[in-house]
């Protein structure tokens, strides 16, 4: 009987030991799976509450991710023509331990327009002010403007501005940067920065009904990128080194009269299922049946709704696109930022369609 007893106690052990190894590497299996690569993951967050839920921290640890860019708030004009800020973030800071936060803060390209010097270094030491009050001071700050030949002079004394404030924290400043300034940079100028992020979205004609997807269309970016094998990610091509931004979100673009009226973000079909409201005209388009509300908007009959978004496979295509201009033979680490963390836009995606990105990317041996 004892040695019966016993025989059952070493099975029960192994059948333990074994479940536990499993458990381990089903934990643990993920991360140690990611791919050497050049790409170092990172996420956008643009939400004005930056609450991060069990689940969005789950998959960051997962991927790795070790920063996560923020907005802060916006500058527009007010009625009175003065730069000021909009929709403030709010901070939760459970489950950020271990995030680097970089504060990005989205301006209005009009602001630049008619704007003086001293007006300039005033919004330049007041933004700075802000953010530092809104969280401890980070190790890069980023800008988001499209600027145009008209604002380029302001914004880049701006970010000049800016940047000489950062002396004494030994923090880094970043700027987006749009394809066509990318493709045109004799016109548009290089923001006097130390990085770019470039924005590899928003690329079609949103306000054109026929446009099929505004949001990432590979045969428009082909057109902004230099050749295969000509990499856009080295200061060979671009005076400043880029970091990329690709896409995972979608929306759903109205029409009302043949004028673009307003987006409903996180807009798919299965919000428009209902038959009695909603007629479906093609793929991704629909007609109002009736007058309703739609996600808090308040849609007329006759309106047209075109969706927008991005699956895993046309995620992964961006990824291989850009891949293909990157210059293999140099040992950097370049940032590969999806916009943007949100729990309903990740239901799109799985782990393994963002490994599927970062892995096209070559292994390096010395980060940036």
């Amino acid at each position: 009987m004892v040695f019966g007893k016993g025989l059952v106690y070493l099975l029960s052990m192994r059948i333990f030991f074994h479940f536990s190894l499993f458990t381990f590497y089903l934990l643990t299996g993920c991360k140690n799976d990611l791919p050497q690569t050049k790409a170092v993951p990172a996420f956008y967050h643009w939400q004005t509450h930056l609450q991060i839920t069990p689940s969005e921290r789950s998959l960051l640890d997962s991927l790795n991710v070790k920063k996560l860019y923020v907005k802060f708030f916006d500058i527009d004009l007010d009625g009175n023509d003065q730069p000021v800020p909009h929709a403030l973030v709010q901070i939760d800071t459970h489950l950020l331990n271990g995030l680097d936060i970089v504060p990005t803060v989205f301006i209005t390209n009009r602001t630049f327009k008619s704007i003086s010097k001293k007006q300039i270094e005033t919004l330049a030491e007041n933004i700075f002010n802000k953010i530092n009050a809104l969280y401890r001071p980070p190790s890069e700050y980023q800008f988001d403007c499209d600027w145009t030949k008209s604002t380029r002079d302001n914004y880049f004394y701006f970010l000049d501005v800016f940047n000489s404030t950062l002396n004494t924290q030994h923090s880094t400043l970043s700027a987006t940067i749009r394809l066509h300034q990318l493709k045109y940079p004799e016109q548009t100028g290089i923001p006097p920065v130390d990085s770019g992020m470039l924005m590899f979205y928003n690329m079609g004609d949103l306000d054109n009904w026929e446009t099929e997807n505004s949001i990432l269309d590979l045969s428009i970016a082909e057109k902004y990128l230099p050749p295969i094998h000509h990499s856009p990610f080295t200061t060979h091509h671009y005076p400043i080194p880029l970091d990329l931004a690709l896409p995972i979100f979608k929306w759903g673009v109205i029409f009302r009269q043949g004028e673009l009226v307003s987006l409903i973000n996180d807009l798919g079909e299965m919000d428009l299922q209902d038959t009695a409201r909603f007629a479906k005209l093609a793929t991704n388009r629909y007609k109002v049946q009736r007058s309703t509300y739609l996600a808090g908007y308040y849609l007329y009959e006759g309106d047209l709704i075109r969706l927008e978004g991005i699956n895993p496979e046309l995620l992964e295509n961006a990824g291989t696109m850009v891949s293909q201009r990157f210059d293999k033979s140099q040992n950097v680490e370049t940032s590969i930022t999806f916009y943007h963390l949100d729990t309903t836009t990740l239901k799109s995606f799985q782990y393994e369609d963002f490994r599927k990105v970062l892995e096209r990317f070559p292994a390096s041996r010395q980060a940036r």
